[in-house]
C-alpha cells in the first residue's frame, strides 16, 4: 500500500492537482458542483475529451469560469470527479457478486449477465462510454480504473471463495483480477 510519504513529490503534486479544491457545504454550492459535473458529462458525451475545456464547461453550465475553478483546479480534476462518481455507481451494479457465491447457481449464466449489465449500463449512462474511453486514455484516470477493478476483483474472489471452489486465495485473486479486467 502506498502512502503519501512513499510517493515521489511529482506524484503527490499530480494527485493534489486532481483533487477537488473544496467540498460544497451550502445547498447553492452543492447545486453548482452538480451542474458542473452534469454539464461535463454532457460535453464529454457530445464532443469528446478533445473538445472539453473549462471555458466551454462554464459557458454550457451557465456559470462563470471562476466558479468552476472555485471547486476544481483544472479540467482534468473535473473529469476525475465525474469518473469517480461513475465508478462508484458501477460498483452498485454487481451487488458484491452475491448471487455468484451460491454454489447452486449457474456461474456461466451469471457471469454473462454481469458482463451484459456492465456493457448496457455504460452505454445507457450519460457520458458512460466517454468516461470509459477517458479512463483508458489518460494515465491520471487509469488509477481510478485500477482501483475500481481491484475493488471488484476482491468482491469476486470473496464470492468465489464462498461458493466453495476450494482454490487457494492467491489463485482466486489472480483469477478474479483477470476476469474483471
Amino acid at each position: 500500500m502506498s502512502t503519501s510519504r512513499s510517493r515521489s513529490p511529482a506524484r503527490r503534486r499530480k494527485s493534489i492537482a486532481l483533487a477537488q479544491r473544496r467540498q460544497p457545504v451550502q445547498a447553492r454550492a452543492q447545486k453548482s458542483v452538480e451542474v458542473i459535473l452534469n454539464t461535463a458529462v454532457r460535453i464529454l458525451e457530445e464532443a469528446g475529451l478533445e473538445a472539453f475545456n473549462t471555458n466551454v464547461l462554464a459557458e454550457r453550465a451557465g456559470i462563470r469560469v471562476r466558479t468552476v475553478y472555485r471547486y476544481f483546479p483544472n479540467k482534468l480534476a473535473v473529469i476525475t470527479a465525474v469518473a469517480e462518481r461513475m465508478a462508484a455507481e458501477w460498483n452498485g451494479w454487481f451487488d458484491g457478486f452475491r448471487d455468484l457465491a451460491d454454489p447452486g447457481t449457474d456461474w456461466r449464466g451469471l457471469w454473462t449477465a454481469y458482463i451484459d449489465t456492465f456493457s448496457a449500463g455504460i452505454l445507457r449512462a450519460p457520458g458512460g462510454l466517454a468516461i470509459r474511453r477517458a479512463m483508458r486514455a489518460l494515465p491520471e484516470l487509469q488509477a481510478i480504473d485500477r482501483r475500481d477493478n481491484e475493488r471488484l476483483a476482491c468482491q469476486l474472489a470473496r464470492a468465489l471463495e464462498l461458493r466453495g471452489t476450494g482454490l487457494p486465495r492467491t489463485r482466486l485473486r489472480i483469477m478474479s483480477r483477470l476476469l474483471v479486467e
